[in-house]
């Protein structure tokens, strides 16, 4: 019998349910239903007391288990039973940064093969192994590991994904290519639009063997858990606009989403019915494209024989810092970088987003750009306007012109981060209030010395949360964009 990989997808479940929960009058049946879920104590969760206080940002762990208790029938041919595939594992880990006062919401991914060390423990290990042991010590790890307080936790499992999936009917998504997973099970014959259901969906956020067909053979996407956690992210957004958009209020189709969330759903003893149903409230018109998902910045190694990832730093600290809020910190100049020999204005296709929300400052940006031979390819809004300092985000292989374009955008310092996510452009510019123009590009050898803002120093920021930008699947042309609907 083939033993299926033990991935997957959950915080689609969590950030749906909320969505779901406030929809129409029903917080009535909703309090009786959150009655049903199952509950545990952690008690290194971290409240600032013995309750949350009250509109205060908050940290949410989320994990993905893959005990194989309860399932029963084909599902035992397609997962292996709780006898074959013993204990669970945390093959995804997401933590859910909520701010109820200003609704802003961001997703940070957590590797699976993330290696750190133990606590409590005289060795590192894999930081999915943790979960071994019971969800307390993978909150422990991620506090002294990452610095993140955690101050709730939820749990869900393979059912509650797939009745989700099914009550809404299915979400769709575009294969540029044929695909497959032969470890998940996923085969897509031919390229196009496809609604999944909850088992076909299944198969594609698990699949970390994904396969597509191009040029007359099978190519391998290479990535592994990294490119599966961009499709869950995606996949995430997704579920959640089609959850919006399909009208929730029938009370046989609230029935069969939240009914299939809580009976499949854990979460700790001090995370109260009153508190769900208050951040479903706040959120209620969260917007799917507007919460930005990250993934905890890492580099590949090998330790003991085994393949692992270790975090990327200063990237990892200084994402982590923005993800939770931490003060920036500030310098007392601004030094803009040199432009680098053989890189040419019009070698470089600029996307620009609008992070300050000046009005008309992408446009004008584009026209100041393009006098200096830059080719930009789109305009458009960040995914909020909130942005403090101006953003580059480049896509691999593109680090040379990250730093032409970053030597002629004025204004305090900026942040400049790798974003794989990238489609039809080089390089994102986002102007923060911080932005102040484009200047001439400098040849090599001459100054590159910035004048100083208006308020005579510079500040270095953290890598601000990457924008929302196109997902294409593997074997997708450049610049591709999906049809619309799908």
């Amino acid at each position: 019998m083939r033993r299926w990989p033990r991935r997957v997808l959950v915080a689609t479940n969590v950030v749906v349910a909320v969505t779901l929960i406030a929809a129409g009058s029903v917080y009535g049946y909703v309090s009786w239903r959150f009655g049903q879920i199952n509950r545990v104590t952690l008690p290194s969760l971290f409240r600032g007391g013995h309750s949350d206080p009250p509109g205060q940002p908050m940290t949410i762990l989320i994990v993905g288990s893959d005990s194989r208790a309860g399932i029963t029938g084909s599902d035992t041919q397609a997962f292996g039973s709780a006898a074959q595939v013993g204990g669970q594992r945390s093959d995804t880990i997401m933590l859910l940064h909520i701010d109820p006062k200003s609704t802003r919401a961001t997703l940070m991914s957590i590797p699976r093969d993330l290696w750190v060390p133990i606590p409590g423990k005289n060795y590192q290990q894999r930081i999915n192994t943790t979960f071994d042991n019971g969800p307390d010590l993978l909150v422990r790890t991620i506090k002294q590991d990452l610095g993140i307080d955690v101050n709730h936790y939820i749990e869900v499992n393979f059912n509650s994904f797939r009745d989700v999936v099914n009550a809404v009917g299915g979400v769709k998504q575009y294969f540029p290519t044929p695909a497959k997973d032969s470890f998940s099970d996923l085969n897509i014959p031919n390229a196009g639009c496809y609604t999944l259901n909850g088992q076909t969906a299944l198969q594609f956020v698990r699949a970390r063997h994904y396969e597509y067909f191009q040029n007359g053979r099978w190519h391998v996407e290479g990535e592994s858990d990294l490119a599966r956690i961009k499709r869950q992210q995606q996949f995430i957004k997704k579920m959640i606009a089609k959850a919006q958009s399909s009208g929730l209020t029938n009370p046989l189709e609230l029935n069969r989403i939240i009914g299939g969330v809580t009976n499949n759903l854990t979460v700790d003893s001090g995370f109260s019915q009153n508190l769900m149903l208050s951040l479903a409230k706040r959120f209620r018109s969260l917007a799917p494209d507007s919460m930005p998902t990250i993934t905890l910045p890492n580099t590949p190694t090998t330790i003991q024989g085994n393949a692992v990832l270790l975090l990327k730093q200063p990237d990892a600290g200084l994402t982590i810092a923005n993800f939770v809020g931490a003060p920036q910190p500030s310098s007392t100049s601004t030094t803009r970088p040199a432009a680098p020999p053989n890189v040419h204005p019009a070698d470089v296709r600029v996307a620009v987003l609008n992070g300050s929300g000046r009005p008309g400052e992408a446009g004008r940006a584009e026209l100041a750009l393009q006098r200096q031979g830059f080719v930009v390819t789109r305009i458009g809004s960040a995914n909020n306007f909130g942005y403090t300092q101006s953003v580059i985000r480049y896509a691999p292989g593109a680090e040379g012109k990250a730093q032409l374009l970053a030597s002629v955008v004025q204004g305090s310092t900026i942040s400049a981060q790798p974003d794989s996510s990238i489609v039809g452009a080089d390089v994102v510019l986002i102007t923060g209030q911080s932005y102040t123009g484009i200047s001439a590009v400098q040849t090599p050898g001459s100054s590159t010395s910035a004048p100083p803002t208006s308020r005579g120093q510079a500040t270095t920021v953290p890598p601000v949360t990457p924008p929302t930008t196109a997902f294409a699947l593997p074997g997708a042309p450049p610049g591709f964009t999906p049809p619309a609907g799908c």
